[in-house]
């Protein structure tokens, strides 16, 4: 028996269903009657949920199984379908570029929200609320930076950058709001040297004691349980 490499035959059109369903798919095209055709064509479909298994009850799906089929058969299956049959050019339409924000954030440790706050507060008069918003700010900046680089920082170092960044207009007049900021570091504790040599005494004591039951239970047997 010869074998048949998959580079000597036909391309898969969608890949993710196999060479079997495309096979399959293909097939169709030589059922002359329209019923048994369209019958043949229910298999396929649910041959073809089987790559979805998580969703194969949804209408969505099923419309996608359909529009897929049509274009594994080059569009020339003639089905009782219960979708009507896509255009082929609704497959060659590209999707729009993505278009990303141009922004350049100096500080990228703080993000890009705590740069849109800094620009609202600088814009607010100078009461309360504004005073309030510098100060969340402040406890968001430091947050951010511990997260990022896996460290504390100091105080001095949030007042400096909030001052920078606003380009003198933010001053943080409640200084407490950075006290109460903390974030968990996954650094690794090792465990002090006292505690490695106090295990190791307890393991030994623990053996010696048993040492000494094994003795005493041995000298009893000897005078007669006394």
């Amino acid at each position: 028996m010869e074998m048949l490499y998959n580079t000597a035959q036909p391309h898969l059109i969608i890949s993710e269903y196999g060479r079997h369903v495309q096979d399959m798919a293909l097939h169709l095209l030589t059922i002359k009657d329209r019923k048994e055709r369209s019958r043949a064509t229910e298999s396929v479909i649910q041959t073809m949920t089987q790559v979805h298994p998580y969703s194969k009850d949804s209408e969505e799906l099923r419309r996608k199984l359909w529009d897929h089929l049509h274009l594994i058969t080059g569009f020339k299956l003639e089905v009782d379908s219960p979708y009507a049959k896509p255009l082929p050019e609704a497959f060659e339409t590209k999707p729009e570029k993505l278009k990303y924000p141009n922004t350049n954030i100096r500080h990228k440790h703080y993000g890009k929200i705590v740069d849109e706050l800094i620009k609202k507060a600088s814009e607010m008069l100078d009461t309360d609320e504004r005073d309030a918003l510098i100060s969340s700010i402040a406890a968001l900046m430091k947050k951010g930076f511990m997260t990022w680089n896996k460290c504390t920082v100091d105080d001095n170092t949030i007042i400096k950058d909030l001052k920078e960044i606003s380009k003198g207009k933010l001053i943080l007049k409640d200084v407490s709001c950075l006290a109460n900021v903390h974030v968990q570091l996954n650094n690794p504790v090792s465990k002090p040297q006292n505690f490695q040599r106090n295990k190791f005494n307890n393991n030994n004591k623990g053996g010696q004691n048993q040492n000494r039951n094994r003795k005493k239970n041995k000298n009893k047997n000897r005078n007669g349980g006394f």
